[in-house]
């Protein structure tokens, strides 16, 4: 595809994209549905080996905000970077080739933003998990909202989310460095995104746009599955994150790795290694036993264990989950939010009060 100039917008969407052929055309959908449309696109194919720079340049023939460029397979965050660099827009929003956006993401983001203080860097949202076939298949009632200076929170859990939930002042994101895709060549892919909201947050505020805008795509194959390396990358952005900040208290980056190590839990319980899940269960319970006291927790648990003593599903039976076009047409306000308990919520309070040491 031919080089062009693209006009200054107010949103530049980045789609980093690696042999995504049997979901790239809808993730270029649920952005051409957006209802705020001053934006320019770029898909950045990866070096695939499938049909997906076909399908991108075919939807840039017919849309010129649209824009396609090619490289040599070097990772996600290589990915990224390469469409930053060509970014225009005063706001920049990643979007992962295998993820959905509501149509309203954006304009509920920008109003959020253009309500804040010149100071706030970045707009995140919530969002359900949907499956390969696109279906909605779960989403998280124990809701995060946290908002302002947000360092501490964040080392706490990523609670900003997948890399396809930010809106982003592409100002700030040139001025942390953009991602680092040196995590590869480490063997330590997975946390990029975390990382880079860590940096983030130390240059600005961040606002919540309230509801499920963003569809998060779950697979056997994606990385967030590939629990060793995934526990690199963690590793090594929080051993970054205590340097720099050792103001901040021990105990906070004890019941990250237990949040951390909960995740592993999950992520190898529902995998083929369902029994050294245990491992990651009981050092987590180890770091914070405090863990099961939130409500949402007990209820992970029976439904776990319910799903142990079920009987396998009939496989044949015809499904009936919601299909792709309910996550356009479904609420994106929760029917509610699970209240953790006091202890929780004496503990959220605790690290939303917690600070960094900036420069001056």
């Amino acid at each position: 595809m031919s080089e062009r100039t693209a006009s200054p917008c107010a949103v530049s969407v980045l789609i980093p994209a690696y042999n995504s052929q049997s979901t790239l055309l809808q993730t270029l959908r649920s952005v051409q549905r957006q209802t705020f449309t001053d934006l320019e696109v770029i898909v950045v194919d990866d070096g695939s080996l499938d049909a997906t720079p076909r399908i991108a340049a075919e939807v840039a023939a017919k849309d010129t905000r649209f824009r396609l460029v090619r490289q040599d397979n070097a990772g996600v965050a290589a990915a990224r970077n390469s469409a930053l660099a060509l970014a225009r827009g005063r706001w920049v929003a990643p979007l992962d080739a295998d993820d959905l956006w509501h149509p309203e993401k954006l304009a509920r983001q920008l109003r959020r933003l253009e309500a804040c203080t010149a100071r706030t860097v970045l707009a995140y949202s919530w969002s359900v998990d949907i499956d390969e076939q696109s279906r909605v298949i779960g989403r998280r009632l124990d809701l995060d909202s946290f908002e302002g200076d947000v360092y501490a929170a964040l080392v706490l859990t990523n609670f900003i989310g997948n890399a396809s939930v930010p809106l982003v002042s592409r100002d700030a994101l040139i001025r942390a460095g953009g991602w680092d895709a040196s995590l590869r060549a480490r063997a330590a892919q997975g946390c990029e995104d975390w990382q880079l909201y860590l940096r983030l947050a130390e240059l600005g505020g961040v606002a919540l746009a309230p509801g499920f805008l963003v569809g998060y795509r779950q697979s056997a194959t994606s990385m967030s599955r590939r629990v060793d390396e995934m526990t690199r990358s963690y590793e090594l952005v929080l051993a970054d994150a205590s340097e720099r900040h050792p103001e901040l208290p021990r105990a906070l980056f004890r019941w990250s790795r237990a949040a951390f190590d909960f995740y592993r839990y999950e992520m190898l319980w529902g995998s083929a290694a369902k029994l050294s899940s245990f491992g990651p269960l009981l050092t987590a319970l180890l770091r914070d036993p405090e863990w099961l006291a939130r409500r949402s927790t007990r209820k992970k648990f029976k439904r776990w264990l319910l799903s142990t003593l079920r009987p396998a599903p009939d496989e044949t039976a015809p499904m009936t989950l919601p299909t792709i076009e309910d996550f356009y047409d479904a609420a994106i306000e929760p029917p509610y939010q699970v209240n953790e308990g006091k202890r929780a919520e004496r503990r959220r309070q605790r690290v939303a009060a917690m600070t960094i040491t900036r420069d001056a």
